[in-house]
């Protein structure tokens, strides 16, 4: 039988091929019978196919495999689904997706991933389901931990805005006591064993750092910054900054800040 395509013209179709949708497409819920098509001058399936709708010509859909878009789906159907589509064999499934173009925006083609089609080979039933979406990250992540000292001051341990960590500035304050500990030796390893522990809590290293920068009451102590910066650092080294400065929060002798890229 011929059915009407405003897009694409008069198109032959079999009944016993159509492809029904018991409870419709969202926005075509009167619409439950479908044909597939391929696009003029194209004969391998896995680029797209034409579902034209069979009682309305201007309805049509371009659709193909999740797989083109590396979606390695695990789908859950309920039982009235199950039953809708009479699927008792998750191998009779065939799963599309629709294909979308805004033409205006000017950007490429995607797909609605998160509404896939499932379609039962035998019956021929199909069902369109909801993929619930994970909400996006927020913009900012605090972080924060017990293993290094808390803020003195209005400013967080670290900000983590996208795969980028900004560290805040670390001086040799014992996480426990909050207390300085004593000697230019010590700050030092006290600062990094700090930074570490908030690498840490952001889900990095200190070998994802990118950028280091050191703050020195006395320069002379530069030569063991490096000495034990190795300790905490490996090659390829961060880029680095060393900076001296008149004095520093609580005293300190030594501080250093930094900023991580992780992935």
């Amino acid at each position: 039988m011929k059915i009407d395509s405003q897009r694409f013209g008069a198109l032959e179709a079999s009944p016993d091929k159509f492809i029904e949708f018991p409870a419709g497409l969202p926005g075509f819920k009167n619409l439950h019978r479908y044909s597939l098509f391929y696009p003029e001058g194209q004969t391998d399936p896995a680029v797209f196919l034409i579902m034209q709708s069979v009682d309305d010509p201007a309805v049509a859909f371009n659709v193909t495999s999740p797989a083109r878009f590396g979606c390695d789906y695990q789908i859950t159907l309920s039982d009235s689904e199950c039953e809708m589509i009479g699927l008792t064999d998750p191998s009779d499934a065939i799963v599309a997706v629709m294909l979308v173009k805004d033409v205006a925006s000017g950007l490429p083609i995607s797909a609605g991933l998160y509404a896939p089609l499932i379609i039962n080979r035998h019956t021929r039933r199909g069902v369109q389901v909801s993929i619930p979406r994970e909400p996006p990250p927020p913009r900012r992540q605090i972080v924060s931990t017990a293993k290094a000292p808390a803020a003195i001051g209005p400013y967080s341990q670290a900000v983590r805005a996208g795969n980028t960590v900004y560290l805040s500035g670390q001086i040799g304050l014992d996480p426990v006591t909050m207390n300085m500990v004593d000697g230019i030796d010590a700050q030092i390893v006290r600062v990094f064993e700090n930074l570490k522990a908030v690498a840490a809590a952001s889900g990095a290293t200190l070998n994802d750092a990118v950028k280091i920068t050191i703050y020195l009451t006395d320069l002379v102590n530069f030569t063991k910054v490096n000495d034990v910066m190795m300790q905490f650092v490996a090659e390829p080294y961060p880029a680095r900054a060393a900076v001296g400065v008149k004095e520093l929060p609580r005293g300190a002798l030594v501080e250093a800040d930094a900023i991580l890229v992780i992935g």
